[in-house]
């Protein structure tokens, strides 16, 4: 049941960056550089890489062989 929770957990973490991309896509495409769009960049870029190390994380705690 933990395992099913933890990847509940990761899909709406996931979600989350997604939806993140996309509120942020219309900045990537004008190629300004402004400070949101730096802000948000860095909150996506450190929230993706919790996202594989809590990915990688639950994968050899609840999926082991």
């Amino acid at each position: 049941m933990r395992a099913y929770l933890w990847l509940v957990m990761m899909l709406i973490w996931l979600g989350g960056l997604l939806f993140g991309l996309w509120w942020v896509w219309p900045h990537i495409e004008a190629m300004e550089l402004t400070g949101d769009l730096v802000l948000a960049l860095a909150w996506l870029i450190a929230g993706g890489a919790a996202w594989l190390l809590a990915l990688n994380l639950g994968f050899q705690h609840y999926w082991r062989r």
